[in-house]
């Protein structure tokens, strides 16, 4: 009796055995085409397992992962993220939202912060808004996210500007259009103060 029920625990053990060997291959070697998905989070990976993209709702989103170590988010959002061949996080398409503003963002990163970022931003409490494009400098330090801010194209409640920062992030050059159509161009020292003005009512 030992012997037989030895031999039956044997059979379904081999039996999962096989059929899990079968799941695993048909996983391994499916090519299926869909017309519908749902899922909370996808991994793309390379062929040594590796993560090259992630798409992921907010709750499942990777913290950032920067010089091969792990770091917490200040606030998790939907979306893409990209990563190098090393796995570090290079950047992303961002969707998110706090009680104060909702955020959508491409990033573009250097290996150690962000490099260049187009986003939209509103507020949920009131009718201000700003959109545009953000480039930084690299800061050479290798602090980790740190970057120098150099370049704002932006439009800000209906302001329109291009502010050129030197590389202390002070501005050095604005240009401006109001959301009555005037324009201003400034050049600033390094002390911010104005050096030249041209206004449309020179």
């Amino acid at each position: 009796m030992k012997k037989t029920s030895q031999w039956i625990l044997g059979f379904y053990a081999g039996i999962i055995t096989l059929a899990f060997s079968m799941l695993l291959y048909s996983f391994k070697t499916m090519n299926e085409t869909f017309d519908e998905i749902t899922v909370k989070r996808i991994n793309i990976v390379d062929e040594n397992g590796i993560n090259r993209m992630v798409l992921s709702n907010q709750e499942k989103m990777e913290p950032p992962i920067i010089l091969g170590k792990k770091y917490k988010r200040a606030l998790n959002p939907a979306g893409i993220i990209f990563y190098n061949e090393k796995g570090d996080e290079c950047g992303g398409i961002a969707l998110s939202k706090n009680p104060k503003t909702s955020t959508y963002a491409l990033a573009l990163d250097y290996n150690n912060a962000d490099a260049i970022g187009l986003l939209s931003q509103q507020s949920n409490n009131d009718n201000t808004y700003r959109s545009g494009l953000i480039i930084n400098d690299k800061d050479t330090s290798g602090k980790i996210g740190s970057n120098i801010n150099r370049i704002n194209l932006m439009s800000n409640n209906g302001n329109s500007s291009l502010v050129i920062n030197g590389p202390d992030e002070k501005p050095r050059i604005i240009i401006s259009v109001d959301s009555i159509g005037n324009p201003l161009f400034k050049m600033l020292n390094g002390e911010g103060k104005i050096i030249q003005e041209i206004n449309s009512f020179d």
